[in-house]
């Protein structure tokens, strides 16, 4: 579903990392590097709150087809603030037998935008879920809490 279609916010408490570009702007240099930096620098769970002099509207696309999500609201003439973070799918598998919990995730993961995360709610660390990941080039982090095991899978960098 397209990010456009629905109100999306970026998750509540996450840490921030600031890029105002309007001084580079002003200067007469492009910023196109510094915020690529910046998202490259971006952890999971981060946003980056991008401010410019208007609503960068080409590079929601760029950055869209990496797998992040947007907010942008004018504070004022000439000042813009953007926020950008890459929203989590969830995939809640807990309960289902073998083989459906594997099937449900790589068919996610096949409609995942490159850079976006699933994060795959398990019952139980998928043992054999793992070896295909590494094998369709997947990064994924193991974690537990109270739902169960949490394995959170990146798609690859675009290319």
């Amino acid at each position: 579903m397209d990010a456009a279609a629905h109100e999306i916010t970026p998750p509540e408490g996450a840490p921030v990392k600031d890029l105002d570009v309007r001084p580079l702007l002003a200067a007469g240099t492009e910023p196109f590097g510094a915020i690529m930096e910046a998202v490259e620098t971006l952890g999971q769970g981060e946003v980056l709150v991008l401010r410019a002099p208007f609503d960068p509207r080409p590079l929601h696309n760029v950055l869209g087809k990496r797998g992040f999500a947007k907010v942008s609201r004018e504070l004022a003439p000439d000042d813009w603030e953007v926020r950008y973070w890459r929203p989590e799918v969830l995939l809640d598998v807990r309960g289902l037998e073998p083989p459906e919990p594997m099937e449900r995730t790589l068919a996610a993961l096949e409609e995942l935008p490159a850079g976006a995360v699933l994060l795959h709610v398990n019952d139980r660390v998928p043992a054999f879920l793992l070896p295909e990941l590494d094998d369709r080039g997947f990064t994924y982090t193991i974690d537990r809490d109270d739902r169960g095991v949490l394995v959170r899978i990146t798609a690859g960098a675009p290319s």
